[in-house]
């Protein structure tokens, strides 16, 4: 809970330093970015309260038996969830590679640094969602029937 906390705060802190040197970029491309903030915020924002629901307890403990009825819907929810993931991971790895192509263009308006950390930044998005299409796969494959 602490690193989602910290994380959300210092991509905050990131974007509040991007805006004023972002207004000079074109109108939609300043759009898309704006749209894409607020969804990672959004994904920052819905950890940090399932991190919390977690800690206090209000959720099911993984330990705990649930019939098979549960069970079928978990597995149907996974698999949708897995091909929303695959959707997002494909779309932002677009993103990504147009924010190469867009570091590499502006690397003489912007700071070097601000270039530098945003591809961390949006190469450690991409690992996110891989590191999630992996845990949902893994679960799939757990409940999987065996032949």
């Amino acid at each position: 809970m602490r690193w989602l906390v910290i994380g959300f705060g210092c991509y905050f802190l990131l974007v509040v330093f991007a805006l004023p040197r972002a207004s000079a970029l074109p109108y939609q491309i300043f759009a898309l970015c704006g749209v894409l903030n607020f969804a990672i915020m959004g994904a920052f924002i819905f950890s940090i309260r399932k991190a919390y629901l977690r800690m206090k307890g209000l959720q099911l403990p993984a330990s705990i038996e649930v019939d098979e009825s549960t069970t079928k819907l978990r597995m149907d929810f996974d698999r949708r969830r897995l091909k929303g993931l695959w959707i997002g991971a494909a779309l932002y790895s677009l993103i990504f590679l147009n924010g190469l192509r867009l570091g590499l263009a502006y690397v003489d308006r912007l700071p070097l640094v601000v270039i530098v950390l945003g591809e961390i930044l949006n190469g450690s998005i991409l690992i996110v969602f891989i590191l999630e299409i992996r845990k949902v796969n893994r679960r799939l494959e757990s409940n999987k029937p065996r032949q």
